[in-house]
């Protein structure tokens, strides 16, 4: 054989291998994905800072942008965007996307557009102090929005706001159509939820299940037939669940179980890029929280490096700042601040007026020193805190830990119904600013917290630029926050999912939780 026909050869091995190696690999279309949920609130996304809802509701419901494997925007609703001046975000939408049909609302056949109507009505919706969106506060510098034409909408802020397109990929800023919440009603909607999705409800079973089809008239069309999420409250049942193969993802895995896991070849484990910030907040105006003494005392009374270690090991990173690791306003520093002392936090106790009672309690004026923590129903929360609720009873502090579902504590945090919680956020700065300017209290700022400092550099430091700028100015009111003792932070938690490994072209929740993108489109092998 001559060279040529040598070549030949090779080259006709390596196309037909190459095909075959495609072809084994090629999507599926067809399929039941089970999804693993701790719960399931409402389906309506301006009501709910829940991730178990927003895993839900992403499906069915699109927003104006998404988040990309990478973790940038990538287009959703909005096909492209500019920001020709400091004040102004123009959105152009794409004209292929549809409400979805065959309901009381859009009957079957007779659906319309997602038109820069329906944005501009979504964002007035959340911006409505009566709708008690827990993202107010998050889009709080939008001034106005203006329908441009029927696929344009412009955003014009209040100040300069290089972070816009972060809160408006959330699946709780997502775009809904107005007839579907006023003929519904608002508990209809959060029962029948209609949305643009490329999955849309079949039906909601409080407490069981949420069952969804592909939407045949989405942009992009879903590789899956259907989307089940099946409602599993404990973790470790929705861990075995995944292994006994009756579900193909656990979205919430106990940090316990982790290890474990990663030795399971049918399966595969996703851990988040960024930590989130978990810590106790304070509503510094409840009694006898609006002591900084007392607050002070708190923090230096528990030893939270242990406390975190027990629970995590090495899946969680101690935090002694509301920004994590790697972000704009990472500030290390902050360590020293209030180091675990229990014999100085009891000196600032003594100093605030609580000695030691006949049983040996704290009290002042015959009033013992009450500490009761609220938490959400989530085991590794549940424990953190039952282990600082028995550090504090150990120093002589009436001190107790309450459990309660998400939606109470929720509207606790809101009505200022609650004086030290278990807090959770964004751990990036724009999570100082939604939860320390006295322009959120009772809406992300749950600790009901004002200090004009604060407030000034919160608010310079959202329109600053300037990178180098902004993250002197977020060090300082973050530093200035933990002065005030205004939280006790405690972790970045990373967030692990596991998936059957049959689950292709997987991307985990964050921010958004996308089964179909852009950038993916997932399916089941056999």
């Amino acid at each position: 054989m001559g060279k040529k026909g040598l070549i030949s050869l090779i080259t006709a091995v390596l196309v037909a291998v190459c095909a075959g190696a495609a072809l084994a690999a090629a999507p599926r279309e067809g399929g039941t994905l089970q999804i693993a949920v701790k719960s399931v609130t409402t389906l309506d996304p301006h009501l709910t800072a829940s991730d178990f809802d927003y895993a839900v509701l992403s499906q069915i419901f699109d927003t104006l942008v998404a988040t990309g494997k990478d973790g940038q925007p990538i287009p959703r609703l909005a096909t492209r965007w500019e920001n020709p001046d400091d004040l102004t975000w123009i959105f152009y939408l794409r004209e292929d996307a549809y409400w979805h049909d065959g309901n009381a609302v859009f009957p079957k056949g007779q659906s319309r557009p997602v038109t820069a109507e329906d944005v501009k009505y979504s964002l007035e919706r959340v911006l409505n102090p009566e709708t008690k969106s827990p993202f107010l506060g998050a889009l709080s510098n939008i001034d106005r929005v203006e329908v441009v034409d029927d696929f344009t909408v412009k955003i014009v802020t209040k100040a300069p706001d290089p972070f816009l397109l972060d809160p408006i990929r959330l699946a709780g800023i997502a775009i809904v159509p107005k007839e579907a919440v006023e003929t519904l009603g608002p508990a209809g909607f959060a029962r029948q939820a209609i949305g643009s999705g490329p999955f849309k409800l079949v039906r909601f079973v409080p407490d069981d299940q949420v069952v969804l089809d592909k939407n045949e008239s989405y942009w992009k069309k879903p590789l899956l037939d259907r989307v089940v999420f099946k409602i599993i409250p404990d973790d470790i049942v929705a861990v075995m669940a995944l292994e006994a193969g009756d579900v193909h993802v656990s979205l919430s895995v106990p940090p316990n179980e982790v290890d474990r896991l990663r030795g399971d070849q049918r399966i595969k484990l996703y851990r988040s890029a960024q930590g989130w910030y978990r810590g106790l907040g304070f509503n510094v105006q409840t009694p006898p929280f609006d002591e900084l003494k007392v607050r002070r005392a708190l923090a230096m009374a528990v030893d939270i490096d242990s406390a975190v270690a027990n629970v995590f090991g090495d899946n969680a990173q101690r935090a002694y700042g509301q920004v994590g690791p790697g972000l704009i306003g990472y500030d290390p520093s902050l360590k020293e601040l209030w180091p675990y002392d229990p014999e100085g936090a009891l000196a600032l106790l003594a100093e605030a007026g609580f000695t030691p009672g006949p049983d040996g309690m704290l009290q002042r004026d015959g009033e013992k020193l009450t500490v009761e923590i609220k938490t959400m129903n989530e085991p590794a929360r549940v424990r953190i805190v039952t282990i600082l609720v028995t550090q504090l009873r150990e120093l002589g502090i009436n001190a107790s830990l309450a459990i309660q579902e998400v939606g109470t504590w929720s509207a606790d945090l809101q009505n200022g119904n609650t004086g030290l919680f278990m807090d959770f956020a964004y751990s990036g700065a724009t999570g100082l600013h939604a939860m320390f300017h006295s322009d959120n209290i009772g809406a992300s700022n749950a600790h009901f917290y004002s200090n004009p400092v604060v407030d000034e550099l919160l608010s310079r430091g959202s329109v600053t630029i300037d990178p180098k700028e902004r993250e002197v100015i977020w060090k300082e009111a973050q530093r200035l926050v933990m002065e005030d003792v205004v939280v006790i932070p405690l972790y970045f938690e990373f967030g692990y999912t596991a998936a059957d490994a049959r689950v292709n072209d997987f991307v985990p929740p964050q921010w958004n939780f996308n089964i179909v993108s852009e950038e993916n489109n997932v399916w089941l092998s056999r």
